[in-house]
């Protein structure tokens, strides 16, 4: 994610410290932080919803191959003739 070292923090900060104020600097970090929250847990569910999709298309495909595995192969199939309804004769022969 971000790369943000020690230093860095401390940098920004003592900018916020000197740009809010120390009246309102824990307000705005209580704020901040529930913003982190949200986006958080909204990433984490963003990220669940793509390894369930993941998942349900791994069972579709594993369902569907199990299904070609049941139906019958052209060695235990019955034959083309048997399957089809009998031809009536009429007058209409040629």
């Amino acid at each position: 994610m971000l790369d943000v070292g020690w230093s860095e923090l401390l940098v920004v900060g003592a900018v916020a410290l000197v740009a809010i104020g120390p009246k309102d600097l824990p307000k705005v970090m209580h704020t901040l932080g529930g913003w982190m929250g949200k986006a958080r847990r909204m990433m984490l569910a963003v990220q669940h919803d793509i390894e369930r999709m993941g998942y349900e298309a791994e069972q579709a495909e594993r369902h569907e191959q199990e299904t070609k595995e049941d139906t019958p192969t052209s060695r235990h199939a019955v034959p083309e003739e048997d399957s089809q309804p009998p031809v009536k004769e009429g007058k209409n022969d040629a």
